[in-house]
């Protein structure tokens, strides 16, 4: 059957429409005719795949990586740049409309990356033994079919370089993909460098590297640090094990972030893209503004944003959950020298509760998780005399959801997206709310 894709959904997927029923079609985009086939269907909407483009549209191109389809991480690689900052403006319109009633005009137009190859800092990438041969690479969207990245287009290209030394050495000393059953292997690699400095764990099972397979990594130029985490757990969402084994090298990464300089450990959580990091963080100094007595910023992570913060106030308070990124934030502090910038290791909402009673809020920064902010948080916030929140968000979803709760005693001032990540239906964005 033939539908007309109306509008986009927000993974990226066309939007048609068959007897007022919304058919959701992964590849497909706005203003296409394409034939589908149902593979799904559902109550109020039904999921289909395209068959073949009837009519195509002028903003579609030919994705510059060959496995684009099967791996689904740029699932809006075959869409001109220009054209994924308008479905990116549109998905988080959508949603805040439906979500929290919002005007849609007070979204901004998306701030462009000025890299939208190569701008990745980053890679989680699992392992898989094929042919008894050790590779790297994704598993597809919804499946446990694992897909051989030889070649990713998104990476900074001297850390997809040294990603590919990193397993060209793996297999040379027979390591393997890790077993459940033998609780050893090589689960998943992750790779994080700036300027050419590299921070490299290997997430593994009970394992023992050969000394002589640590040293060859160690030695790799631009190897700046190594690490080894052990994860035996079954069915978790999280890369990282509960030990952390230093291997070699120096302990943290260095960052240079304008005139911050930031070491970063393993766990800690940056921005993926560096370049539109600064940007962002810029954003959030002047929307915070200066001369403000105490600002405090819930999860802090490294510090990254309270330490950018520095000269919009008397004193700046982080709140992080994670053990390790206060310690890392502490030690950042002290390194840039800001003695008005501390961190403490607490759950967010238990300690702002605290702070709140204890002391006059002027600005509140929130970057949460993509869950975004649990009940005990907004019931603080709207209970609190904070003037003025300024929201961090990854999810537009539960961004919508938050802001419908918070605009009880709060009003949306502005929304201004940031494209961290390029070929990606993911959006970034500030959101500045100002008590009613």
């Amino acid at each position: 059957m033939k539908v007309e894709i109306k509008k986009v959904g927000i993974n990226g997927e066309g939007i048609g429409y068959i007897d007022h029923t919304p058919v959701f079609i992964p590849k497909a985009l706005i203003g296409e005719i394409v034939d589908i086939k149902i593979v799904e269907r559902h109550a109020r909407y039904a999921q289909g795949e395209v068959n073949y483009i009837v009519q195509k549209s002028k903003d579609r191109i030919q994705p510059k990586c060959r496995i684009q389809e099967k791996c689904g991480g740029c699932a809006f690689m075959h869409v001109r740049y220009p054209k994924q900052l308008e479905y990116k403006k549109e998905i988080l319109k959508q949603t805040l409309v439906k979500y929290a009633q919002m005007n849609p005009k007070l979204v901004e137009n998306v701030v462009a990356s000025e890299e939208i190859f190569g701008y990745r800092n980053q890679c989680k990438m699992p392992c898989a033994t094929i042919n008894e041969e050790l590779k790297n690479g994704m598993y597809m969207p919804k499946s446990n079919i694992f897909i051989d990245v030889s070649q990713c287009f998104v990476h900074d290209k001297m850390l997809e370089h040294m990603r590919q030394n990193i397993m060209r050495i793996l297999r040379k000393y027979q390591i393997q993909a890790y077993s459940h059953k033998t609780k050893k292997g090589l689960r998943s690699l992750v790779l994080r460098g700036f300027d050419e400095k590299f921070q490299c764990t290997l997430v593994t099972g009970n394992d023992q590297i050969p000394d002589s397979c640590i040293q060859e990594l160690a030695s790799l130029k631009g190897m700046y640090s190594l690490w080894q985490s052990i994860h035996i757990a079954k069915k978790t969402p999280e890369v990282f094990g509960k030990e952390m084994r230093f291997l070699a090298n120096q302990k943290y990464l260095p960052l240079q972030l304008d005139n911050i300089k930031l070491q970063i450990s393993p766990r800690s959580f940056f921005q993926l893209n560096t370049n539109q990091a600064k940007r962002l963080y810029a954003k959030i100094a002047e929307v915070v503004g200066k001369d403000n007595d105490l600002i405090v910023e819930a999860y802090s992570g490294i510090g990254g944003i309270s330490m950018y913060l520095k000269d919009c106030a008397k004193e700046i308070i982080g709140i992080e959950n994670i053990k390790d990124a206060v310690v890392n934030a502490n030690q950042n502090a002290k390194m840039n020298g800001c003695f008005h910038v501390s961190f403490i290791c607490a759950d967010a909402a238990d300690k702002l509760v605290y702070l709140s009673k204890k002391r006059k809020i002027d600005v509140l920064v929130v970057d949460p998780p993509r869950t975004g902010l649990d009940d005990m948080m907004l019931a603080c916030i709207l209970q609190s005399r904070i003037k003025k929140v300024v929201y961090v968000s990854c999810n537009p979803a539960t961004l919508g959801k938050n802001l419908a709760i918070l605009q009880k005693r709060y009003y949306v001032k502005q929304v201004t997206p940031f494209d961290m990540f390029p070929h990606t239906p993911a959006i970034e964005s500030i959101v500045v709310l100002e008590k009613k």
